[in-house]
Order: structure tokens, then C-alpha cells, then sequence
């Protein structure tokens, strides 16, 4: 019982490892820079839902 633990708690970790590289190369989470006027900000975040939501 404690062997098929432990194997069932290391593919658990490989699969976190593999989402955890996945997200480094393809990140979810964009910077804006918020420095320009709030309609030019909010374009800019649109224009990014768009391309990475195909919408």
C-alpha cells in the first residue's frame, strides 16, 4: 500500500511539474502596461483576449 502511494503521489508531481513547465513557456498571464490613456489600456487588453481566446 505505501509503494502504490508513493507511485500515485509521483505521478501526481509529474503532472504538476509538466502544467508548471507548460505555463513557463506558454504563460497565461500577460503584462499591460497601464501607463497609457484607460481606453488605449483597455484596447490593448481586448486586442490580447482576442488573439489568445479566439475570439
Amino acid at each position: 500500500l505505501i509503494c502504490i502511494y508513493s507511485s500515485a503521489k509521483l505521478q501526481r508531481n509529474k503532472y504538476f511539474i509538466e502544467e508548471s513547465y507548460r505555463r513557463m513557456v506558454n504563460p497565461a498571464c500577460h503584462e499591460v502596461d497601464a501607463s497609457p490613456s484607460k481606453e488605449e489600456v483597455l484596447n490593448t487588453v481586448l486586442q490580447l483576449i482576442k488573439k489568445h481566446c479566439a475570439l
